[in-house]
């Protein structure tokens, strides 16, 4: 985390899915929300580009990068970001209150 928030200054990073809940295998992928501003004006694609050019480990990532806009919204509709508010584990940044 620490190589991706160097480039992409993280606000906050949640694993969810079979990590997050520990029932991974040994080749499950790691799943991951990411919040940054410097997101903001990149292309999608581009955004999930350069985190597997910066993820170093042997297993994959499915990356779902955000601004802090763009993941306000999307926590607060019914999507796989509100569920990995709910189920996942904050790894870097601090978890919203619970409510």
């Amino acid at each position: 985390m620490e190589r991706v928030h160097a480039r992409f200054p993280l606000g906050r990073a949640i694993l969810f899915g079979s990590r997050a809940r520990g029932d991974e295998l040994v080749d499950s992928d790691y799943d991951l929300v990411l919040v940054s501003p410097a997101f903001d004006g990149m292309d999608w694609s581009d955004r999930i580009r350069a985190m597997q050019d910066l993820w170093d480990l042997d297993v994959g990532l499915e990356s779902l990068c955000y601004t802090p806009r763009e993941f306000a919204r999307k926590a607060a509709e019914i999507s796989t970001v509100a569920e990995a508010v709910r189920e996942g584990r904050t790894v870097w940044g601090t978890p919203a209150p619970a409510v």
